[in-house]
């Protein structure tokens, strides 16, 4: 006799065997003479889609992230000792010019 789980057994119905009448863990692999294979239980392993990224790529990309953010630093670093707020910097590290965005709300209401 083979070990089987209760997880694809036609005779477990909410984490209780209605041949043995006891509570069971669906997915412990246990012997038994009752087991009735129930194919609808069976579901298909959900594959994640990833995007392999060449080594070479990503530390690139790694580098240049590297060197945006600390052209960031130093621009607000700048600011703060001319005595400007750090907030009116028009630049950000990952996006750039912030400028181009207007405000929806009306001024002067």
């Amino acid at each position: 006799m083979s070990q089987v789980t209760c997880s694809v057994c036609r005779n477990e119905d909410n984490k209780m065997c209605k041949v043995k009448k006891v509570g069971v863990h669906v997915n412990k692999r246990r012997e038994c003479n009752k087991y009735i294979f129930d194919s609808d239980r069976v579901r298909p392993a959900d594959l994640v889609k990833t995007i392999k990224m060449p080594y070479a790529e990503k530390e690139e990309m790694k580098r240049r992230y590297k060197e945006e953010l600390k052209r960031y630093r130093e621009v607000e670093k700048n600011t703060k000792e001319a005595g400007l707020d750090p907030a009116s910097i028009n630049m950000h590290p990952l996006t750039g010019d912030l400028s181009r965005f207007k405000s929806t709300v009306s001024q002067g209401e």
